[in-house]
């Protein structure tokens, strides 16, 4: 079954919406749950990253999405990610999917999953900004973000 999610794509002004192949088992448990293939939009010629990223609206309400993506040192700045946060340059592609409470990922709903989503964008790029100005000051590998709560 195919899931709706947003794409970064390394070469696009814009985000588009896509449909992510899903795995999904006849009953979905704790040990067994529905599984996205990242690989299936984003290829396997890079390693791909999941961060699970929850995000506060206006209101204070928890929001949850799966961000999965890859970097690509070689290509210029994301420029749809740019527009995010202009002074982050991060050099790869993402996608981004509502996690949902029993299920690893849920459908978007909406202009509102996609704001929020791109809320969720926005905090994982500071992430990103944040650990690579420690790592400049400590000059070590990098540590990218896997769960931000």
């Amino acid at each position: 079954r195919n899931i709706p999610g947003i794409y970064y794509r390394a070469t696009s002004e814009e985000p588009i919406s896509i449909q992510v192949a899903t795995t999904i088992p006849d009953v979905e448990t704790p040990l067994a749950k529905r599984f996205p293939s990242f690989e299936s939009i984003l290829g396997t010629r890079s390693v791909i990253h999941e961060c699970l990223v929850t995000f506060l609206d206006t209101s204070g309400q928890p929001h949850r999405f799966l961000l999965a993506y890859q970097e690509h040192p070689d290509h210029p700045p994301n420029r749809a990610l740019l527009k995010i946060l202009p002074n982050v340059d991060f050099c790869g592609e993402l996608v981004v999917m509502r996690a949902g409470k029993r299920s690893l990922v849920v459908g978007m709903k909406g202009k509102k999953d996609m704001r929020l989503a791109e809320g969720a964008v926005r905090r994982f790029l500071l992430e990103v900004a944040k650990r690579r100005a420690r790592r400049r000051r400590v000059n070590r590998v990098p540590e990218l973000p896997d769960i931000l709560v």
